[in-house]
């Protein structure tokens, strides 16, 4: 019998939880989904279902453990599962913080639900998702053509080499191991991938390059 993925939503308000699982619903129908309102919970759940988890959502405000911290503890159980921060916040800087700390996306609590359903899919799809507002000075590492060694399509050598394993269907972890990179740099060329070719996915991303023929088969 085929295990039931998973997600795990940390928030300590109880209507916000609430409607988060309604909306995660519509992405992900089959999942089980549960909410807690603490770090000390979602470490249980973490540890006791390490291969099931699809998507872990946390809360940048929480008691004790504050949702920072959370993400890097959470790491140590769910290496490979998408971590996004669901906040009130909007301040860039608490955006730079999430990422930095491991998550692959920070998600306002006011984006309105259609919105918030496409950031909580580009995460699931492997991209790392901020609002417009924030993204420029989060995404800050991505290169400009003709700067810094980036080519007319505004990658670096490396950011090609990343590339090119993308297209080969290799996962982040598996590029990390391949490039002895870690699991945040990898993230980082990745999304500056998708920021100069304009994409929002890694599916996006292989098809436009090979379009573009900066990677061919």
């Amino acid at each position: 019998m085929q295990t039931p993925q998973r997600v795990l939503v940390i928030d300590d308000h109880p209507l916000f939880r609430e409607a988060l699982t309604h909306l995660l619903r519509h992405l992900l129908p089959d999942a089980d989904i549960t909410g807690v309102g603490d770090v000390e919970s979602g470490l249980a759940m973490a540890k006791n279902h390490p291969s099931a988890v699809r998507l872990i959502l946390v809360d940048l405000q929480l008691p004790r453990i504050s949702g920072l911290a959370a993400i890097g503890l959470l790491r140590e159980w769910q290496p490979d599962t998408p971590i996004a921060m669901v906040s009130g916040s909007e301040q860039p800087s608490d955006a730079r913080a999430a990422l930095a700390a491991g998550a692959q996306g920070f998600v306002p609590k006011s984006l309105p639900p259609p919105d918030m359903l496409n950031a909580l899919r580009h995460v699931l799809e492997g991209g790392v998702y901020a609002p417009p507002s924030m993204a420029d000075a989060i995404l800050d590492t991505a290169p400009q053509p003709g700067n810094g060694g980036t080519d007319e399509y505004g990658l670096t050598k490396r950011q090609h080499q990343v590339l090119a394993r993308l297209c080969q269907g290799l996962s982040n972890k598996e590029i990390a191991r391949e490039m002895n990179l870690t699991h945040n740099t990898v993230k980082t060329h990745i999304s500056a991938i998708f920021k100069a070719l304009n994409v929002v996915s890694r599916t996006q991303a292989v098809v436009e390059s090979r379009l573009r023929g900066i990677v061919k088969d």
